[in-house]
């Protein structure tokens, strides 16, 4: 009994529940990323190659932002409108259109064959956070949110796919800075806090 309590108490230190997220710690310490759309030319991107689904309530949002997107991707546009890029999934979700070659309409190729999200470059072009114009799920990318009760935030599955991630050596204790920024920005000071107390928690009894 003594076994499976202690056991029970390592599991929720490595999966800690921070503001209503259960958090994948040593997911998330496992990870350096690195955002250069140069390393991207010729190959798979992240801001191309997933269907991106969001919540309802980000519609308004990313629909706001196409006009200033459509200059970089003209694609948004056809007979003189912007096009119509969502779609209802079967679990209420909102996905947005790829194109023929499954490639989200957002995406764009520079004429160097870097591919970048219009979303972001708008934003860049407009002093913008690129936060504030692109959809959660894009954002906390290479993280990713998984449905439970409470939701995972963990490392997309396939995020080691790209060569904008890099597996951390064993051993490593803190997050990666740009993991850090990432969460900071997602979902705030607090929860960035959280996590780092819990990493610091198990790195001293380890």
């Amino acid at each position: 009994m003594a076994q499976s309590k202690s056991l029970k108490n390592y599991m929720s230190e490595l999966f800690p529940i921070i503001e209503n997220v259960k958090v994948d710690l040593k997911s998330l310490i496992s990870v350096e990323h690195k955002c250069d759309p140069g390393v991207c030319k010729g190959k798979t991107s992240c801001c191309a190659e997933y269907e991106i689904c969001i919540e309802k309530d980000e519609v308004d949002k990313v629909f706001a932002h196409t006009p200033g997107a459509a200059e970089f991707a003209p694609q948004l546009k056809a007979n003189g409108f912007y096009r119509n890029v969502f779609e209802e999934t079967d679990d209420n979700l909102i996905a947005i259109d790829t194109d023929e070659d499954n490639q989200c309409l957002f995406a764009w190729r520079k004429s160097n064959g870097e591919i970048l999200c219009s979303l972001h470059s708008h934003a860049i072009k407009n002093n913008l956070s690129f936060y504030d114009t692109k959809p959660e799920s894009c954002s906390l990318w290479p993280l990713a949110i998984y449905n439970g009760s409470p939701e995972i935030l963990t490392v997309q599955e396939d995020a080691f796919n790209f060569d904008c991630n890099k597996k951390r050596k064993s051993g490593e204790d803190e997050l990666d800075p740009e993991i850090s920024s990432i969460i900071r920005n997602v979902y705030g000071e607090k929860m960035l806090a959280g996590i780092k107390h819990a990493v610091y928690k198990i790195k001293k009894e380890t």
